[in-house]
C-alpha cells in the first residue's frame, strides 16, 4: 500500500512515529497528531492519506480511544492493515541521581512497574499521552526520567541512562492503519482479520447465539471487548476481531447468520496482518 501522508500519534520520537517510518519509508510526509482523535480527523479529512493508531498493548490491554473512535466513524473510516511493533524501551534522562518523577505512556509504566518501583521506590509514576511527551518532560523537569524509545534521547537532548531494559515478558503494541475507503486484502495474504462492532438484543443467551455461527463455521474470534454506548446507561456494544475476510467464505456466509441475533452489526474493515517490526 502506498501512502502519500501518514498521520501518527506524536510528537516525533513516539513508537507510532518509528513504526510509520518503518512501514512507509517513502511517504511524502509524516503528520504529528497530539492525540488519537486528531489521527482519525486527519484520515477523515484527507482521503489520499492514512492514519496510524494503536489498538492494543500486550501489557496494558486495549486502547479504548481507538475502539470508540472506530465506533463513531462507522462507514467513514476503515481498518486496512494491522501492524505490530516489538517495543524496546530505554530509561532516558540527565542523571540517575535523586530521581523523583518517572514519565511514560501508561502501557510502558505498567509493563515495567515492578522494575521501576524496585529501582526508584520513592519516585512517582506519571502516565502521559506518549513516550515522546515523556522524554520532553524529562528534558524540562529536574530530577525526572522517562521510559521512551532510545531514539528520543537525541531529539530531546537526553542521555540513555540504561539500555536495554530487560524483562521476561514480551512487550508488543498492535496498531491499525485507517483509511477513508476499505481496502480488501488479496486472497494470498498469509493472515487476515475482520473487525466488527455489534449490538445485542437485551435477551438471555444473546451473546451465545451470536457466537454460535462462528463456532459452527470454525472461525476463530481473536478479540472481543464491550464498550458503553454514550447517552444510554447500562447499554453496550461489542468490538470483535475474527479471522478471515468479510467478502470471502467461510466468513461471508457466516456474517448474515450472526447478524440475525443482533440489533446491529457494523463492518469496520477486513485487513492483512503484516510482519512484526522492532523499535
Amino acid at each position: 500500500m502506498l501512502a502519500g501522508r501518514v498521520a501518527f500519534l506524536g510528537p516525533e520520537g513516539t513508537f507510532s512515529h518509528i513504526l510509520a517510518k518503518k512501514r512507509f519509508p517513502d511517504a511524502k510526509q509524516f503528520i504529528s497528531c497530539e492525540d488519537i482523535s486528531d489521527v482519525f480527523q486527519f484520515a477523515l479529512s484527507n482521503t489520499d492519506s492514512v492514519g496510524l493508531t494503536p489498538v492494543e498493548n500486550s501489557s496494558g490491554g486495549p486502547i479504548y480511544d481507538t475502539l470508540d473512535l472506530l465506533g463513531r466513524n462507522v462507514g467513514y473510516l476503515f481498518v486496512v492493515e494491522e501492524l505490530t511493533l516489538n517495543v524496546n524501551l530505554a530509561l532516558l534522562g540527565h542523571s540517575l541521581e535523586n530521581v523523583q518523577y518517572i514519565y511514560s505512556h501508561f502501557a510502558p509504566l505498567e509493563h515495567h512497574k515492578e522494575w521501576l518501583l524496585k529501582k526508584f521506590p520513592t519516585a512517582k509514576l506519571h502516565p502521559v499521552a506518549s513516550t515522546a511527551k515523556a522524554a520532553k518532560l524529562a528534558a524540562e523537569i529536574s530530577n525526572s526520567v522517562a521510559l521512551a524509545s532510545p531514539s528520543a534521547a537525541q531529539i530531546y537532548g537526553l542521555k540513555v541512562l540504561e539500555f536495554p531494559l530487560t524483562t521476561d515478558i514480551l512487550n508488543e503494541t498492535r496498531f491499525y492503519l485507517i483509511h477513508s475507503q476499505p481496502l480488501w486484502p488479496s486472497e494470498d495474504a498469509i493472515q487476515t482479520k475482520t473487525a466488527l462492532f455489534f449490538r445485542l438484543r437485551n435477551e438471555v443467551g444473546s451473546l451465545h447465539a451470536f457466537l454460535g455461527p462462528f463456532r459452527d463455521a470454525g472461525i476463530n474470534l481473536r478479540m472481543i471487548v464491550s464498550r458503553p454506548i454514550p447517552g444510554q446507561p447500562q447499554t453496550y456494544r461489542f468490538f470483535v476481531e475474527v479471522d478471515g475476510v468479510a467478502n470471502q467464505n467461510p466468513l461471508a456466509s457466516t456474517l448474515p447468520l450472526a447478524r440475525q441475533h443482533t440489533e446491529s452489526l457494523d463492518f469496520l474493515g477486513s485487513f492483512p496482518c503484516f510482519q512484526k517490526f522492532s523499535a
